[in-house]
């Protein structure tokens, strides 16, 4: 199967068990998003840009949204919406199916790592069900999810109440167009929903399963769904690989919590970068100063300044609008910050001593930060994740505690002799892999 350029986005619904929180439940945002306009960032950034969307309840609403909206997306209305089941709003779809195409809820919320991975699978099948294996999970309603039983990579039954089950339906799908006419022969025989269509193909051996573990979902049905949802996109967006160890244990929970209060503000992740850089700076101011309350606020500062910087990335990816103007915009703001904070300490510590030798002590801290910043990027692309990354999250949590501990000398001395390590370490780790490639 080629890999689908369309999806339909199922909106018909009336949402009754989240009507206390949504009126019109596809335009409730979860993490800042409407449900829909998640669906569709998305799948835009898998690379499906073809949306057809079926609407039933609150078609107006839906309609007016996607007008005012910047999305090409073609909407669809499915007559039967209240006296039929899901079925019928596939059907909808139908006459503007060409090819291979993804079928999703516009109630479920989705990472885009789960459709990139159910895009790019191998497919057999008429159907293929993305299936989540994972059933320990606390957040899953077990009294209203559909069930899948498995055999190798076959669904062999499909339905709420399995007393066995080896997954959960995730209610995301790579359909061929066969889909339709077994729908129809569905409806024909009064079975109207898509769980009818899956289990005969089931029956058949003809429902495929792809494994999807380990990527979040999540149905959004009721309020503490929607809370949970919440939640759980907040740790996935903070899930960056390339963190270190401070910022993955002591950064991102904290970081978290102010993205959510980030979120509820419409703050944007530029406006976001530019708070941390002000941070930063008044760090520097306090600790040029001379005295050591002054050293120790702008100490505390500094990590403040580390925190905040992580959620402008928490914030693109919550919105599904990574920025590579944004990256870059951050990337400098954070060159400026280190800068000011590492010539801080130093003029505090010239101030304090009065020995030109604390110049080429700072000049030695600056250069090394500067150059293990600048070169962490390709470090990172051509290694092997290290378990210890040196990287900024480290340098501002060594000035917080040395500051706080009064010992600017030493901090300095640390992050010079740190970061530059981690410099030379890097180029020897990037020659030894060049030699080991070009033996190979």
């Amino acid at each position: 199967m080629s890999k689908p350029r369309q999806a339909v986005v199922l909106a018909a619904g009336r949402g009754s068990r989240l009507r206390a929180l949504a009126p019109v439940k596809p335009l409730h945002p979860v993490a800042g998003l409407p449900l829909l306009e998640r669906s569709i960032r998305t799948l835009q950034q898998c690379g499906v840009d073809d949306i057809i969307i079926v609407t039933g309840h609150a078609h107006a609403a839906i309609e007016s949204w996607l007008h005012d909206s910047s999305y090409q997306a073609r909407l669809v209305y499915n007559q039967d919406w209240s006296s039929a089941e899901n079925g019928t709003s596939l059907l909808a779809a139908a006459p503007y199916v060409k090819g291979p195409f993804l079928l999703l809820m516009a109630d479920h919320v989705y990472v885009p790592e789960l459709i990139a991975s159910l895009c790019s699978s191998s497919s057999w099948a008429p159907a293929m069900l993305a299936v989540d294996g994972q059933r320990s999970r606390k957040d899953i309603d077990l009294h209203d999810v559909t069930r899948v039983m498995l055999t190798g990579d076959r669904v062999t039954r499909i339905g709420k109440g399995l007393p066995e089950y080896d997954g959960f339906d995730t209610g995301a799908f790579l359909c061929q167009p066969e889909v339709f006419s077994r729908m129809e022969e569905c409806v024909a025989r009064g079975k109207t929903r898509i769980t009818d269509l899956m289990q005969g193909l089931a029956d058949e051996g003809r429902l495929q399963a792809h494994r999807i573990d380990g990527h979040y979902w999540q149905d959004v049905d009721t309020p503490e769904m929607h809370a949970q949802a919440e939640t759980a996109l907040l740790a996935w967006a903070a899930g960056k690989s390339s963190d270190g160890l401070v910022a993955k244990r002591l950064n991102r929970p904290v970081s978290r919590w102010f993205t959510r209060y980030f979120l509820a503000y419409d703050l944007t992740p530029n406006q976001v970068s530019m708070l941390a850089f002000g941070i930063a700076c008044l760090a520097a101011l306090c600790m040029a100063a001379g005295s050591y309350w002054l050293l120790a606020i702008g100490g505390l500062l500094v990590q403040l300044a580390s925190v905040v910087d992580g959620c402008d990335g928490e914030l693109a990816r919550l919105r599904l609008a990574p920025s590579e103007y944004g990256g870059w915009f951050d990337a400098l703001l954070d060159r400026y910050a280190d800068g000011f904070v590492l010539a801080a300490l130093t003029w505090h510590l010239m101030q304090r001593w009065d020995q030109p030798a604390w110049m080429w002590l700072g000049m030695a801290a600056i250069a090394g930060s500067f150059v293990a910043s600048y070169s962490a990027h390709k470090a990172d692309r051509a290694l092997p994740a290290s378990r210890w990354r040196m990287g900024r999250d480290t340098r501002s949590l060594l000035v917080m505690s040395g500051t706080l501990l009064n010992l600017p000398a030493l901090t300095l001395a640390l992050i010079a002799v740190i970061m530059n390590i981690t410099v030379i370490h890097r180029m020897f780790r990037l020659r030894e892999r060049e030699h080991v490639m070009a033996d190979a």
